[in-house]
């Protein structure tokens, strides 16, 4: 069924999608400049992704690797399941379920950190329940493993950590873990995997967790209103999560409600404490700061709302209900199949203003590649601008230049400005004023005609539904400094 899921999932999005997601394109772009950390997240996802892409330089592959989170993920959250409840078909249905949140279906194609999360939280919890049931060392080291690379992935994995270590205080399972080698090594190996990235952001003044503040509006006037807004920021992750497990609720209560009570008190307890502690926390955060907790930062939460649900449940097989159960969710699976094709195919590249993923940016690097190599002869060393137009350069030109972030270094630590000055660059923007930083270039710069083209969309479709809308991009050649002030194709005009 898994298996089925993948495939489905992977190639619909290779026909419905036009241009590569900003995630997966800005982790290539961090990826290639070899650091413990970035300015917004820490390193393994930039260095996991950029790793795929020198293996298979397309988008197409991460459409696999996003599915392939999923699936792991899943295969935790059924393993966890049967190993708490020795109850295969409560295992299959919480599996099921988890099929119809669309974290785990269309919100899952942008291979990004939050869809890496699935796979690290499912394994982090198996390997820590089953090196505390088992008293295993080897799955003790696991745990460490996954759980470094959960937070080496997104911060945001602390929120996990914290209600599994009250466990391991709380209960006397998880105290006797104190007593044996286990735990410790599991410790020894997280710190080997984070410790790189807590020198990083202590070097860049933690510029990441910074970041994650601003994205939470606790740098805006949002956090200074009264209580109401604070309890109002702390309900939205609550009712953002209830929400997405009506579809799964409905499901399951087609199924037959068993008698039997389960037998393992500590896994219940780590299922509870891993299903409702990081949503608790989120909301507690909130309630505190006045911050808001985004939609998709709840993404790995869902791991295991529904081994919970099937703990509280407790269904059993049942052949009538069973059929319906199954029924139900292919229907509304499918149903997600399409509405994933409206969005992308025909809702966000014709009736809404753009957005990332239908950014034409394979022309646009395709274009300024060729004129670049026409007019030097060598690859192109760096792109300077915004987010979008920089990394999306980066993964689709093929001389994958360096990106350099709005010009700053302190987005791009790994850039030495002399030598952006001494080989040259590429210049986007957009918009009718040029970026102040143009003018330290201003005697060398070769200013290029705007590309007007249309947004980037899938070929099959556009047959069908027609043109897209025009978006204008402006572009400048930083030549490299061996060049000279050679003169500018016909068309283009140097600024003096």
């Amino acid at each position: 069924m898994l298996l089925a899921w993948m495939f489905i999932w992977t190639v619909w999005p290779s026909l419905c999608v036009g241009n590569v997601f900003i995630d997966v394109a800005e982790n290539i772009a961090w990826g290639g400049n070899f650091q413990f950390g970035y300015d917004k997240n820490p390193y393994f996802g930039a260095w996991f992704s950029y790793g795929v892409f020198r293996i298979c330089p397309s988008e197409y592959v991460f459409y696999l690797m996003s599915q392939l989170s999923v699936f792991l993920g899943l295969s935790a959250l059924y393993l966890l399941t049967m190993d708490v409840t020795g109850d295969r078909f409560a295992a299959f249905v919480a599996g099921m379920i988890a099929l119809l949140i669309p974290f785990f279906s269309h919100s899952a194609c942008e291979f990004n950190d939050d869809v890496m999360s699935i796979a690290f939280w499912g394994l982090s919890a198996l390997c820590f329940y089953r090196g505390v049931s088992r008293d295993s060392w080897k799955y003790w080291l696991a745990a460490g493993f996954f759980f470094g690379l959960a937070l080496m992935t997104k911060y945001l994995a602390g929120a996990l950590m914290l209600p599994l270590g009250i466990l391991l205080l709380t209960t006397r399972e998880g105290r006797r873990c104190w007593k044996r080698p286990g735990v410790y090594l599991a410790m020894a190996v997280f710190l080997l995997l984070t410790l790189p990235n807590l020198i990083w952001l202590y070097e860049h003044d933690f510029i990441a967790i910074f970041y994650a503040c601003r994205r939470a509006g606790l740098d805006s006037s949002s956090t200074s209103g009264g209580w109401i807004d604070h309890v109002g920021n702390a309900c939205s992750p609550i009712g953002d999560f209830l929400t997405r497990l009506i579809l799964p609720a409905v499901a399951l209560l087609i199924l037959r409600r068993g008698p039997k009570k389960m037998s393992d008190p500590f896994g219940q307890k780590l299922i509870l404490f891993a299903a409702l502690g990081p949503l608790a926390l989120s909301a507690l955060f909130a309630l505190v700061t006045g911050g808001v907790v985004l939609v998709s930062w709840l993404t790995p939460y869902f791991v295991f709302a529904t081994p919970l649900m099937v703990l509280w449940y407790r269904p059993v097989p049942e052949r009538l209900t069973f059929k319906l159960f199954t029924g139900f969710v292919v229907v509304a699976a499918t149903l997600a199949v399409l509405a994933f094709g409206f969005e992308y195919l025909h809702k966000r590249p014709y009736l809404k203003q753009g957005g990332y993923n239908v950014w034409p940016g394979r022309l646009i690097a395709d274009q300024l590649t060729r004129s670049w190599r026409g007019k030097y002869g060598t690859p192109i060393p760096y792109v300077i601008g915004d987010r979008k137009k920089s990394c999306n350069f980066v993964f689709y030109s093929p001389d994958r230049p360096v990106a350099f972030f709005d010009h700053k270094v302190e987005l791009s630590p790994w850039i030495d400005p002399a030598d952006v000055k001494k080989q040259g660059a590429v210049i986007l923007w957009s918009g009718e004023t040029p970026p102040s930083y143009l003018e330290i270039y201003a005697a060398r710069l070769v200013m290029l005609p705007d590309i007007e083209t249309e947004l980037a969309g899938v070929g099959w479709y556009r047959k069908l539904a027609g043109p897209l809308r025009l978006v204008t991009v402006h572009a400048a050649f930083l030549p490299p400094e061996e060049a000279g002030s050679a003169p500018a194709p016909e068309g283009e005009t140097p600024e003096q």
